[in-house]
């Protein structure tokens, strides 16, 4: 082989590491224009939002219910958290959503009575109900709070009854200040919980507690919601945010298509067979172990002797 041929070789492979690394740059740049885009988009959205008052903290983003006396729940606001969460789900600068209430002492108080009896003049008028099969705008509100591939951190700064309760339960983590309450007092007028209270409530909770707080209408404080596993905490109302944002935080820090996976995995495997559930799990597992989070982090591991699991830096 000539010198005058190796060095053709050598020149063109330098040619192509070059034209590749030129190529992964435009990628890594295009990727991350892409990102900003809809980061603007979120931001851009929020800014016109009549009953949201958003912003952002890191790689989590706080929304604050806005609807002052007594932050009320409405089908207007209903609307804007549907745009809010669409948004959110395809920024990727969001890593974790919380939402607290921006009016003192009110997460959500309840939904507006007044909207409430717009139905039910409406449902007299009509003198029959009519069997719906499709759900009702915020049902799919608090599904989309679920099915958010984004951890949803409810951060409860006082009361949520009713609708404010159905939103929390929504929602993945619930931290409660000590002076906060909650409950479903729809009973106690006449009807029962509409927005998934009477389902998401005792799948938490068990049957017996679930219907000491519906069937009798009163709400609990924030010990005893703690005690029986309706939050996660209860904390002093100056640590709510504190300890929400740590917790946050925390969320963001990890593998994002982990924290993702096991958030759908957890959500939906109560609800199918055993055998089902577990093929599911198995999938989601080995579909992980080839991604770069988990190929990165399982090499440090090894290569400290199994020793130390803390995640490494992505530099590393």
């Amino acid at each position: 082989m000539s010198c005058k041929y190796k060095a053709t070789v050598a020149m063109r492979d330098r040619l192509w590491a070059r034209i590749l690394v030129t190529a992964g740059a435009g990628l890594l740049m295009a990727a991350s224009l892409a990102n900003l885009a809809y980061a603007a988009e979120l931001d851009d959205a929020a800014k016109g939002y009549k009953y949201l008052r958003c912003e952002r903290h890191g790689a989590v983003y706080i929304v604050r219910f806005y609807n002052p006396p007594t932050n009320l729940l409405n089908g207007a606001m209903v609307d804007e958290i549907r745009d809010l969460l669409a948004k959110v789900e395809s920024d990727k600068e969001t890593r974790v959503l919380v939402f607290t209430g921006g009016v003192p002492n009110y997460f959500i108080q309840h939904f507006d009575v007044a909207e409430i009896k717009k139905l039910a003049d409406a449902i007299a008028v009509q003198s029959t109900i009519a069997s719906e099969s499709e759900l009702k705008p915020i049902h799919r509100a608090f599904l989309e709070i679920e099915g958010l591939s984004k951890p949803v951190i409810a951060a409860i700064n006082g009361e949520a009854q009713g609708g404010g309760l159905e939103l929390a339960l929504a929602c993945d983590f619930r931290i409660i200040n000590d002076t906060g309450v909650l409950g479903f007092p729809e009973v106690t007028a006449g009807f029962v919980p509409g927005a998934g209270g009477t389902v998401r409530l005792p799948r938490l909770i068990g049957i017996p507690r679930a219907k000491q707080i519906i069937m009798l209408g009163q709400p609990i404080d924030a010990k005893t919601a703690e005690q029986w596993g309706l939050v996660t905490k209860a904390v002093p109302p100056d640590q709510l945010m504190p300890v929400t944002l740590k917790l946050a935080d925390q969320l963001a820090s990890l593998p994002p298509a982990a924290v993702s996976a096991a958030k759908k995995l957890i959500n939906t495997s109560g609800e199918m067979p055993m055998q089902d559930a577990l093929k599911l799990e198995q999938a989601t597992f080995w579909g992980l172990l080839n991604t770069d989070d988990a190929r990165r982090i399982i090499n440090y591991v090894v290569s400290n002797g199994g020793k130390n699991a803390t995640q490494p830096d992505k530099k590393q």
